[in-house]
């Protein structure tokens, strides 16, 4: 495994946002969670918002960001895996 591993939503011929794989596993899960618990509280707020009085800019704001969150989530997750393997 390559010690800097690109993640999933980066530019397409840019590698910007990595994820270090040999910081500590309780790094990498502290990462993840906090991601994750952003995506959700994102989620949380969008199920709360009203179709009459949300601009629809908001709603494709909110959406936008609980994906990116959650991918990069995801992704550190996949190096626990990884290391785990």
């Amino acid at each position: 495994m390559s010690h800097f591993l690109p993640q999933t939503d980066n530019p397409a011929d840019s590698n910007v946002l990595l994820i270090d794989t040999r910081a500590p596993l309780h790094a990498l899960l502290a990462c993840a969670e906090q991601r994750i618990q952003a995506a959700k509280n994102l989620l949380r707020c969008l199920s709360h918002m009203n179709a009459y009085s949300s601009d629809p800019h908001d709603l494709s704001a909110v959406c936008e960001a609980s994906s990116l969150l959650l991918q990069e989530g995801c992704d550190v997750l996949g190096v626990l895996v990884m290391r785990e393997m």
